[in-house]
């Protein structure tokens, strides 16, 4: 088996792919295919309101560190009200989401494996973003048998719906 080759690389607070999930920015900073399946880095950039489905992953560890704003971690029974510069860790196949609580909030997810699932189910659920920058507000509910069947295709099992208060 050999190993790929690695090559050092940076980018700028603007680069990076743009994805509009949800009415964020998702912007993937390191994918899994840059560092052999490492990790995969995404900067999420969003509204007050902005809420994930309860779900838990069946391939991949996630760690949350808040940049910006304020936002409120569900992991596992605890919830907790996350400042910039919290760093929260889940192991796969622990119940968890996210709900930003601030105007705005920027928060970093770190998924490893990098490429196991989320690589491809922010792409499938989301749309290439015109921009750099949060999309405007989305005005319809999100179809959420559509959206648990592409979570379930990448490794994703959503279990209820976001935690809004």
């Amino acid at each position: 088996m050999s190993i790929p080759e690695l090559r050092g690389y940076s980018r700028r607070p603007d680069e990076g792919e743009d994805v509009w999930v949800a009415g964020a920015l998702y912007t993937f900073k390191a994918l899994g295919s840059e560092n052999g399946n490492a990790y995969t880095l995404v900067e999420v950039y969003g509204r007050s309101g902005l809420a994930t489905p309860h779900h838990l992953h069946e391939q991949e560890e996630e760690g949350f560190y808040v940049v910006d704003g304020e936002v409120t971690l569900i992991i596992g029974e605890d919830s907790i009200k996350a400042a910039p510069g919290t760093f929260a860790f889940v192991p796969r196949g622990v119940p968890h989401s996210f709900r930003f609580d601030s105007t705005e909030a920027k928060l970093l997810l770190l998924l490893t494996p990098g490429a196991a699932g989320h690589e491809g189910l922010f792409r499938e659920i989301g749309e290439p973003a015109t921009h750099h920058a949060i999309p405007p507000p989305i005005s319809t509910p999100p179809d959420v048998v559509r959206l648990t069947g592409i979570a379930a295709k990448h490794g994703t099992r959503i279990i209820g719906p976001p935690h809004l208060a």
